[in-house]
């Protein structure tokens, strides 16, 4: 009786796919259960400096700093704007819209929309990751990302700021 019952125990192979198929499921649930969750909620505001890689030229040109500011208006999407004068006195005004998805954000913005100087408004489409600084603060973040300018071309820049 005593070698019936560890036989029927006892694991086979069958009982081994169970336990893996079993363990699959269980985490598949859980990571949609986690991603559910908005990455940006709706009602949080952002405070950025710009382009931090400027930072490497604070001693031969200075840093070129460009404040923005933006809103979730819905869960996941972030619109935001940035005002900025040079030497000509003359107010640059950006507009950016930032969609999140999955730890990634892809943007579409419109550049100079005053028109100042001798420039013309341009359009610039992009896409980036966003990092929250835990380590530091629950608050602060680091953005990379790759842009296109319909009239300039490529540029790369990493921004850096505080959500609220």
């Amino acid at each position: 009786m005593l070698l019936e019952l560890s036989r029927i125990f006892t694991p086979n192979k069958k009982h081994c796919y169970m336990k893996n198929l079993f363990t699959l499921c269980a985490c598949a649930f859980l990571t949609f259960t986690l991603s559910a969750q908005s990455e940006q909620a709706a009602g949080s505001y952002y405070l950025g400096t710009g382009d931090a890689t400027t930072i490497m030229n604070v001693f031969s040109t200075g840093v070129m700093i460009s404040p923005t500011v933006g809103y979730a208006v819905i869960d996941d999407l972030v619109v935001s704007g940035a005002i900025n004068s040079d030497a000509n006195d003359d107010i640059d005004l950006n507009l950016n819209v930032r969609y999140f998805w999955s730890g990634v954000f892809f943007q579409v913005g419109a550049d100079n929309l005053l028109s100042a100087g001798d420039a013309d408004m341009s359009i610039s489409l992009g896409a980036g990751k966003y990092f929250q600084l835990n380590a530091l603060s629950d608050r602060l973040y680091v953005d990379p990302q790759i842009n296109y300018n319909l009239d300039t071309g490529f540029n790369t820049m990493i921004g850096f700021g505080a959500r609220f």
